[in-house]
């Protein structure tokens, strides 16, 4: 088959037209393979979920133009009640936003507080309550990121509604970096097919 290609090929030497004949073969070879790889292993086009320690990531499939990937964590009671839930996504503007849902009966008054690291709290109004609890969504900007980034711990801060003191339910930072991370490399596969034909 080598000589017949190569006989095809003129002026040039036959050294010459034999190796690149050879890499023809070679990169057709690892092309078909490839696709037969993609083939093999079944639709890429489909939701995942994937766990990173006290973080869920949860990603839409690529041809989805719309949804974001979110991150997630719930905080949870000694009594396996759920305290509170953590949800980054992108809001329908794009703008990346981590809401947070906490039980029906909290004090609203005084808003939802976030304590990261050892910056100090940051307090955010209720947005909505509804029946699974009461909503805060806070808008993540850089210095957000960047505290979350190094944070080792972080705390939901709510008002009793006995006495309006303020209640800190801890959450954990526990694989929060390789979630973020695999939260951005999922949405350079959204943008960018290049990305999505190397992944």
């Amino acid at each position: 088959m080598l000589n017949r290609v190569a006989n095809t090929v003129t002026g040039l030497p036959p050294l010459v037209t034999r190796s690149l004949v050879v890499l023809l073969v070679f990169v057709l070879g690892g092309v078909a393979g490839w696709i037969g790889h993609g083939k093999l292993a079944g639709p890429p086009d489909v939701p995942t979920m994937n766990v990173f320690q006290d973080w869920h990531l949860l990603c839409p499939d690529m041809k989805d133009k719309t949804d974001s990937c979110e991150m997630s964590q719930d905080v949870i009671g000694n009594q396996q009640n759920r305290l509170a839930r953590l949800v980054l996504l992108r809001d329908k503007d794009k703008a990346l936003v981590l809401a947070v849902t906490v039980p029906l009966g909290v004090y609203l008054e005084p808003g939802l507080g976030l304590k990261i690291g050892s910056d100090d709290v940051r307090v955010f109004q209720y947005k909505t309550c509804g029946s699974e609890g009461c909503i805060a969504v806070i808008p993540v900007d850089q210095t957000l990121l960047t505290s979350l980034d190094k944070a080792q711990d972080a705390g939901v801060v709510v008002a009793s509604p006995k006495d309006g003191k303020a209640v800190e339910l801890p959450f954990s930072m526990k694989g929060y970096g390789q979630a973020r991370h695999a939260f951005i490399d999922n949405e350079a596969k959204h943008k960018s097919w290049w990305k999505r034909l190397w992944s």
